[in-house]
């Protein structure tokens, strides 16, 4: 089994030929990304953008034709620019799934993650497309990640996953579930690196533990 992710298109519009019109054109993009992360959709205006970006209407328009469009592009390049980790099977799975553990925590409390997931879920009714790439591109792609390696280390006889989706839940669940509760809902503080650091080493070793193929 090799699950692959639903592909969605690129929301960047077309590239400007000159080095001059992408300088131009990703100043307006880095300043529409600060405010709209900062300030909302809503209270973020053209006018704004553009004085902080030095930019002209006509230039912008000629880019995006409304403020939804760049909104969906701003949305799309962060989404675009959050790699996700390479699982690697020639190295010791215990340290390869810590190491995820830890990139994915580290990932989900950044300021820009937080960022991001308020304004998808206050603009969520708005622009339901924008939720469905944040998904796609974030949990759902780090969640068949994960799911791909535990299928191959089962097929190879290190573990013993009859149900990769299961035990990828499950991983991700002890991983994150009450910390992510607290996040969503009270707004919790940033866990430190060694707090990090413990839960993912906890964590893999309890699941590793669960899913050890026994010998017959």
């Amino acid at each position: 089994m090799n699950i692959v992710a639903t592909s969605v298109p690129s929301i960047h519009p077309a590239e400007p030929h000159s080095a001059r019109g992408r300088a131009r054109l990703q100043r307006m993009l880095s300043a529409a990304t600060e405010l709209f992360l900062r300030d909302g959709y809503d209270q973020t205006s053209i006018d704004a953008i553009l004085v902080r970006s030095g930019g002209s209407k006509a230039t912008l328009y000629a880019y995006f034709p409304t403020k939804e469009d760049l909104f969906r592009a701003v949305i799309d390049g962060v989404l675009v620019d959050n790699a996700q980790p390479q699982l690697d099977l020639s190295r010791d799975t215990r340290a390869v799934l810590t190491e995820f553990a830890i990139e994915r925590l580290h990932v989900i409390f950044s300021d820009q993650h937080r960022a991001v997931l308020r304004l998808i879920i206050a603009e969520r009714e708005r622009f339901p497309d924008l939720a469905q790439l944040y998904y796609e591109r974030g949990p759902q792609r780090g969640h068949l990640t994960l799911v791909n390696y535990l299928e191959a280390l089962h097929q190879r006889g290190e573990l013993s996953v009859e149900d990769p989706e299961e035990a990828g839940e499950f991983f991700i669940g002890m991983l994150m579930h009450m910390w992510y509760k607290e996040l969503l809902l009270l707004g919790a503080p940033t866990p430190s690196d060694a707090a990090i650091e413990q839960r993912a080493e906890r964590v893999v070793r309890s699941f590793l533990d669960a899913f050890h193929r026994k010998a017959h």
